[in-house]
């Protein structure tokens, strides 16, 4: 299935699921209220541009990421010889990335860039695990795609409370399937200190051979003393994740999210966490909104009735 394919059937999965946008506005200062975050007017969604090339391992750099992200600042991107461009039957373009076994997983393609301050962003992304996808060693266990961040952006234990970040990971479910999760630094977490929460996507198995489609949306706080944050996510316009009441950042400037990150490895810090061979990822059709989100609804016929978001019209038009 193409990814083009798979935007019309995560179309007509959905079943009515409504959410008014209330919007959010660039923070000026820390001294901005609660109500001047609310905005009648949408802003302008972002995606990731890739050209419609098919380029081979080794071909990608640094450059080449910053250019097709388009933020001011793209601040790193590792790895990038594992990274490969392609292009469907249907002439949607996709990022390919090569999971290379190493002694604590898989070789970890890692990035970073500058987004405009929003207390909320969406972010939707389509994924294609290849067939014969491995989930992992022992631990089953893997960070993919595309995630958001604020302030400090801690990962990889670090216990800072001046940021946060909430990216997706994989678990496996030890019989060939695995879940999906947001893997939440948050300043209030404590499932596994120093190390991420797990918030778990409710009745969803990760397809393999298949593409689908995750939205998520992220709230920040709206103090460091508060603990009114959000995070929810779609699973192909399908809600499968809703937790409020989150404290998102402790410490630092006013809480926002202000970072587009990337993750997308095996592991884990030991080979328990390694596939047993190289397996492959594919991600399209990649766009970021700063503000809430509401999905498309269709009618029983699959004729559009509501279009939805600017970040559903985004990709629409992709």
């Amino acid at each position: 299935m193409s990814i083009a394919a798979s935007r019309t059937t995560a179309a007509f999965l959905f079943t009515g699921l409504t959410y008014f946008m209330t919007g959010s506005a660039v923070v000026a200062d820390s001294q901005t209220s609660e109500a001047s975050w609310q905005n009648d007017a949408e802003t302008a969604a972002q995606c990731l541009r890739l050209p419609k090339e098919h380029r081979d391992f080794g071909g990608l750099d640094v450059g080449n990421i910053a250019d097709w992200v388009g933020l001011e600042k793209w601040q790193f991107m590792t790895n990038t010889d594992y990274l490969a461009l392609g292009v469907d039957e249907s002439g949607a373009t996709y990022l390919r990335q090569k999971l290379q076994p190493t002694y604590k997983g898989s070789v970890h393609v890692v990035g970073k860039g500058t987004l405009p301050s929003s207390q909320t962003y969406t972010l939707t992304q389509s994924f294609f695990l290849e067939p014969d996808f491995d989930w992992g060693g022992r631990h089953e266990g893997g960070k993919i795609g595309f995630g958001l961040g604020g302030g400090s952006t801690p990962t990889g234990g670090n216990l800072f409370q001046d940021g946060f970040s909430a990216r997706l990971m994989w678990r496996g479910n030890k019989d060939g399937t695995a879940r999906l999760a947001v893997y939440a630094y948050s300043s209030d977490r404590h499932q596994n200190l120093p190390y991420g929460d797990d918030y778990p996507l409710q009745d969803f198995q990760v397809p393999v051979g298949e593409w689908f489609t995750i939205t998520m949306e992220v709230t920040s706080n709206s103090s460091t003393g508060a603990a009114d944050g959000r995070v929810r996510v779609w699973a192909n316009d399908i809600l499968k994740l809703q937790r409020e009441n989150i404290q998102w950042q402790a410490a630092g400037a006013q809480p926002v999210i202000d970072h587009l990150m990337f993750a997308t490895f095996h592991g884990g810090n030991s080979a328990a966490w390694s596939p047993d061979q190289p397996v492959f990822a594919r991600f399209g059709e990649v766009c970021w909104l700063a503000n809430e989100y509401r999905p498309a609804v269709y009618d029983e016929k699959g004729v559009m009735i509501d279009a939805g978001s600017n970040l559903q019209q985004a990709l629409l038009q992709e």
